[in-house]
């Protein structure tokens, strides 16, 4: 690689996928690596957690060429604040980041791509964020662009990621729905953006992404979607936070890209690559009804407190 950028890799309680990230880091020609490894939250989970700080002790004595800083927390900070807590100090540092979750497991091509996106289009304001993750491939082009982020292995720049809004604050402002209604055309999506986004600005659900996703929609921002996947996310289980449910997307095939990259001759939003990804994530009824189940769950909790 040309141009070397550092990954950041969130773990908690997976030491055997920790171990198998730390392997393809080794081979990927990577440099550095932030390492934020939060805590446990009873006796049970340390002895996991415990275990994942030997696979990250063992990365750093069998391979000194590559600079390693760990941040350990004692106690458990939650998937939400360890991401957001640990990118903000990381960008006070880093121009740009390969960022990885520890049931994200990346091919060999995912770092390759990452650095050459950052690369490409460090100086593209429009462009706030580079996707590991596939739904097909959708002309002779390596990659294409998209008004939807997928962050199962992704990176980004410093100047995106200052961008991002957690409290957001616009959210059912007049601007915001002038953004929803650009987005996506259908009422029951826009619906399903209202209600999942109410859901984590409550604090119901403590997640960091769909934060992430409200900033590129406010933002007019583009994510970089390459034609082949690249990451399989095989967190859809019982350790998972917030994807305990078995879904047709995990554990999707790891794939290999062509080389050299063929580049896209126009920065826009490639509609039909865009409608495939809502249609997969969003606008099918897996992900209608697990809206409706946690808003449902939500408005109850707030009834019984009250009562």
């Amino acid at each position: 690689m040309n141009k070397h950028f550092p990954v950041s890799l969130f773990v908690f309680k997976r030491p055997s996928t920790t171990k198998v990230i730390f392997d393809l880091i080794a081979n990927s020609g990577i440099s550095k690596v932030y390492v934020f490894a939060d805590g446990p939250r009873d006796s049970r989970e340390k002895t996991e957690t415990d275990k994942v700080k030997k696979v990250i002790n063992s990365f750093i004595s069998s391979n000194p060429s590559i600079t390693v800083v760990a941040k350990y927390s004692h106690t458990n900070q939650g998937l939400q604040r360890s991401f957001t807590t640990g990118l903000n100090k990381l960008f006070q540092k880093e121009e740009a980041v390969i960022i990885l979750e520890d049931d994200c497991l990346p091919s060999p091509d995912f770092f390759k791509f990452a650095t050459a996106m950052l690369a490409k289009y460090a100086d593209n304001d429009r462009i706030m964020s580079v996707a590991g993750t596939s739904v097909g491939s959708f002309g002779t082009n390596s990659y294409d662009f998209s008004r939807y982020q997928l962050c199962w292995g992704w990176a980004t720049w410093r100047r995106a990621w200052l961008l991002y809004g957690p409290v957001m604050k616009e959210l059912g402002s007049p601007r915001w729905r002038a953004v929803i209604n650009r987005v996506t055309r259908y009422l029951h999506v826009r619906e399903y953006w209202w209600m999942m986004l109410n859901l984590v600005r409550s604090g119901w659900l403590k997640t960091w992404d769909y934060q992430w996703t409200y900033t590129l929609f406010m933002h007019n921002g583009l994510a970089v979607i390459p034609g082949s996947n690249l990451v399989s996310n095989i967190g859809f289980d019982d350790v998972a936070t917030n994807t305990k449910a078995k879904s047709n997307l995990s554990n999707m095939e790891r794939q290999v890209l062509t080389w050299p990259l063929t580049h896209p001759k126009v920065i826009k939003d490639n509609e039909n690559l865009s409608h495939t990804i809502e249609a997969k994530f969003y606008n099918n009824p897996i992900a209608i009804l697990g809206m409706l189940r946690q808003y449902i769950y939500w408005r109850w909790s707030i009834y019984a407190h009250r009562h």
